[in-house]
């Protein structure tokens, strides 16, 4: 959603509810506290009555509300010692596949994508030692990942590539400005849109608005929200 809209809602908000003027500085800190917060809310809320109902995918709402942040099928480089480093804005692992070639009867080089299976630390050494599993490690028909704090370690280290689907974070919302007779004004080459699904945007917004202080119920929210469409914000 255009940033702008959302720091003009935010500032007929504050004028509603009497919280005072809100300045560039306070809304560009506290929206993307809210956004982070909104969307670890669908991800995963560890706090919830019932987390096993929530999580990525784990019902079609939440997989909806956090699409726009899958980065699906990245080519990834493996280094020597079989390492993946994870993406800046790595959020949640989704799923690594690799490509498992043989040749055939033919002798005609077949490619299959297969999975990587992701496991805990401590079970990688039973894996590696495994009577059944360590043999089709070492010939890449199978593999096994863990997850550390900046790579994901690979076996076969000799994978070289794999493609990777995950979540990412969410880019910081900004809303830039310059200075115009001491007053701020909208910058929008500089700005940052407000990423996420447009059906979210009030809830995002009511986080955003507890941060400030503001006192507002949902009620008055969505009263308020109606209005500002009448008016074409």
């Amino acid at each position: 959603m255009n940033i702008d809209q959302v720091y003009r809602f935010l500032q007929y908000l504050s004028n509603k509810s009497q919280s005072g003027y809100l300045t560039p500085k306070d809304f560009n800190l506290s929206l993307p506290r809210a956004l982070n917060e909104w969307v670890m809310k669908r991800y995963n809320n560890v706090n919830a009555n019932s987390p096993s109902e929530l999580g990525w995918q784990k019902n079609q709402k939440i997989t909806d509300d956090l699409r726009f942040l899958l980065e699906r099928n990245k080519v990834v480089q493996v280094n020597q010692n079989g390492e993946m480093p994870l993406p800046s804005d790595y959020l949640h692992l989704d799923t690594i596949n690799y490509k498992y070639s043989w040749i055939d009867d033919e002798m005609v080089t077949q490619f299959e994508l297969r999975p990587i299976d992701i496991v805990r630390n401590s079970e990688v050494a039973d894996f590696l030692s495994s009577k059944i599993y360590k043999k089709k490690i070492q010939n890449k028909q199978y593999a096994i990942a863990a997850v550390y704090s900046n790579y994901v370690q690979i076996y076969p280290e000799n994978i070289q590539r794999v493609e990777l689907t995950y979540l990412r974070k969410p880019k910081d919302p900004v809303w830039a400005f310059t200075v115009v007779n001491r007053k701020p004004v909208y910058d929008p080459i500089n700005s940052v849109d407000l990423e996420a699904p447009e059906e979210a945007v009030n809830e995002i917004v009511m986080m955003c608005a507890s941060y400030l202080g503001m006192n507002l119920r949902e009620a008055d929210l969505v009263q308020y929200s109606e209005t500002l469409k009448d008016q074409g914000v």
